[in-house]
C-alpha cells in the first residue's frame, strides 16, 4: 500500500512540475541594442564607446565614471594622444561596517586638444553593462 501511495504521489508531482508555464529565456541575439555600440565612427562623428560592467558597490556613478575613462582613452588613442590612466579603488570591511573609496587619476600628454561630449548612453539589462557613446566635438 504505502509503494502505490509513494507511486502516485512522485507521478503527481511529475504531472504538475511538467504542467507549469515555462520562464522565458531570454537570448542574446533578442536584445536590441543601439547601432553605434558596434558603429561609434557613424553620421560623420568621430567616436568611441566605454563599455564598465557593474561594480561591486553597485553604484551607477562608479560604473559611468569608468566608461566615461574608457571612451576617452579610446578616442584619445585614435587621435594620437598618449593617455595615463590610473584607478585605485580600496574596500574595507570591517565588523559588517564596509567603505569604500574610489580615485580616477587620467594624464594626457598632447600638443593639442581633445574636446568631446556624451552622446549617448545605453544599459544591457541582460549583462548590466554600462554602454557609453562619446563623440569629438
Amino acid at each position: 500500500m504505502s509503494k502505490l501511495f509513494i507511486s502516485l504521489a512522485v507521478t503527481f508531482i511529475l504531472v504538475l512540475t511538467g504542467c507549469s508555464t515555462p520562464k522565458r529565456v531570454t537570448v542574446l541575439k533578442d536584445i536590441k541594442r543601439p547601432s553605434w555600440v558596434l558603429n561609434p565612427n557613424q553620421d560623420d562623428k568621430t567616436g568611441a564607446i566605454g563599455v564598465a560592467s557593474r561594480t561591486h558597490d553597485q553604484k551607477i556613478s562608479t560604473q559611468r565614471k569608468i566608461a566615461i575613462s574608457r571612451a576617452l582613452e579610446e578616442l584619445s588613442l585614435q587621435q594620437n594622444v598618449q593617455v595615463t590612466l590610473s584607478i585605485k579603488k580600496n574596500e574595507k570591511l570591517s565588523n559588517n561596517n564596509a567603505s569604500i573609496h574610489m580615485d580616477v587619476d587620467s594624464t594626457f600628454n598632447t600638443s593639442s586638444n581633445i574636446t568631446a561630449h556624451i552622446e549617448s548612453a545605453w544599459m544591457n539589462d541582460y549583462t548590466s553593462e554600462l554602454y557609453i557613446w562619446m563623440v569629438l566635438d
